[in-house]
């Protein structure tokens, strides 16, 4: 239903693959000591990476290492192919602190990604510049302390405390432009006894996750005698394994069937869907227990955590007579969702301009909100997929997108003419598939509630229930929709949804 979820899940994927690759500016290999592995996704190839590194010398910072890592994952969705080929340049201190680093990411859709940046140890911060879509942008990107590197075989080893069990540091992502503070912790060191040609092997296991989103399952990492060997992740419900392998085994990865990213997120129903009489609808989720909690009630979704592992959410029709839950907003509160940012950019004179073109002369928020979503829905057209996204700016000068471009330039025009608004993620049920699967829309702050809108959808498709995970008001986010979406990612493939009997929720 949405790209963004395309890449959302680039973004997920390509920080796993810890390995590095070392080469000159000429393309010559640095040392000869190249490494490959295969990436397999559930079972099946899905691509390919390729590492190497070396020692570099500077006057200033001393003995660094140079690294790089090459990725090319097979993907598509709907049919399309969505395959990207993923080249990371690192500088980093022997300990893994990052010093610079250098991305750039080509996809089938003729998209190119490139984005830098330098730690500026004076301000406690890397000065970014991306260069995605034509005209460069700097920015600043600061953290508590200098990150480490995202290419973590590649220090982990090393820098673990050697007496300890867990340990915390903070790592730098380009992907996202945002570090994380990641817990590692050594699960497993054991020594293998193999056969006279293959002899004794130390084995080093390492799990880890994010801080901040405790909910996510930890990935793995393998080291067999002081060499990195492979990693586990589970991602949208399905295992995706990193292994060594001989190039020739690693590189027939990169001619299979590609990975189709739409049926791995969408989630079945079972039971007829289908509104009450009271235009209400209660839902049964299984999801896993790490999940519980993620789901809040807001003013169309009521959620009730069960004793029996269950979830029970009542959806209200918008368009019913059921009354929304009001919300009592701050000033101070309310201020973030009518500013202008890098994505949902209203200052823009073209996106005002076009606000008040749409909005006409009336002063009416809700006629306002109806006249700015047909404006949208009638001139946007839908494009073939992109792993980019753009600004509202650029939106409406393409007048091409899916459910992320129109929900960036709908916010847009909505805080253009003084309407608080944001995106919210979640997933709309698709008749066709009898499934939900992963969407983006707008909520606008109108008489004392958030209403949704969505001009992706026909107005005969309003009804269309919707299960709301979270929402964003793109103020400060640098990674725009794609870390929305991130929340979204561990639902498909583990959960289970089904029609409750009952119409009624206590």
């Amino acid at each position: 239903m949405s790209v963004s979820i395309v890449r959302c899940v680039l973004q997920r994927l390509l920080p796993v693959f810890f390995v590095c690759v070392g080469r000159s500016p000429e393309g010559d290999s640095l040392l000869g000591d190249e490494r490959w592995y295969r990436i397999v996704f559930d079972g099946q190839p899905a691509g390919h990476e390729l590492l190497l590194s070396e020692e570099i010398s500077d006057p200033v910072l001393g003995r660094l290492r140079r690294c790089e890592r090459e990725t090319v994952l097979r993907l598509k969705r709907l049919g399309t192919d969505l395959s990207v080929r993923a080249r990371l340049s690192t500088v980093e201190m022997q300990d893994g602190r990052l010093v610079r680093w250098n991305l750039r990411r080509a996809a089938a859709d003729g998209v190119l990604l490139q984005r830098s940046g330098v730690w500026q140890d004076s301000i406690g911060a890397f000065e970014v510049r991306d260069g995605t879509g034509g005209a460069a942008v700097k920015s600043l990107v600061e953290c508590p302390q200098q990150p480490r590197s995202p290419l973590i075989a590649g220090w982990l080893r090393t820098e673990f405390p050697e007496d300890a069990r867990i340990w915390t540091t903070s790592v730098f992502f380009p992907e996202s432009s945002e570090s994380a503070e990641l817990q590692f912790e050594l699960t497993s060191k054991v020594q293998r006894t193999g056969d006279s040609e293959t002899g004794t092997s130390a084995e080093l296991m390492y799990e880890f996750r994010p801080l901040e989103f405790p909910e996510v399952e930890r990935s793995t990492l393998i080291f067999r005698n002081g060499e990195f060997e492979g990693s586990d992740q589970r991602v949208l419900g399905a295992r995706l394994s990193i292994r060594r392998s001989e190039p020739a085994k690693a590189l027939g990865c990169e001619s299979t069937e590609a990975l189709d990213l739409q049926l791995r997120t969408m989630i079945p129903v079972t039971g007829s869907v289908e509104w009450g009489v009271d235009r209400t609808m209660q839902l049964s989720l299984r999801i896993p227990p790490e999940l519980r909690g993620v789901l809040q009630s807001a003013e169309f979704q009521r959620v009730q955590e069960g004793v029996d592992g269950e979830t029970r959410v009542m959806l209200l029709d918008p368009a019913g007579k059921a009354a929304a839950a009001r919300v009592r907003m701050k000033p101070g509160d309310i201020s973030e969702y009518l500013g202008s940012s890098r994505w949902i950019d209203c200052a823009n004179a073209e996106v005002a301009r076009a606000a008040v073109l749409a909005a006409g002369n009336t002063s009416d928020p809700q006629v306002k909100c109806e006249r700015l979503e047909e404006y949208v829905r009638s001139r946007m057209q839908f494009s073939a997929l992109s792993t980019l996204q753009q600004p509202a700016s650029a939106v409406l000068k393409s007048w091409r997108g899916d459910c992320t471009e129109h929900a960036v330039l709908l916010a847009a025009l909505l805080r253009a003419e003084k309407i608080a608004s944001r995106v919210v993620v979640g997933f709309v049920f698709v008749p066709r598939a009898s499934a939900f699967a992963p969407h983006m829309w707008v909520e606008a702050f109108v008489e004392g509630s958030w209403r949704p809108l969505d001009s992706t959808l026909s107005p005969e498709s309003s009804a269309v229930p919707r299960i709301r995970v979270s929402h964003s008001s793109l103020a400060v986010d640098s990674t725009g929709c794609v870390r929305v979406f991130a929340d979204l990612l561990d639902f498909p493939g583990r959960t289970e949804i089904s029609v409750a009997r009952d119409s009624a929720a206590e």
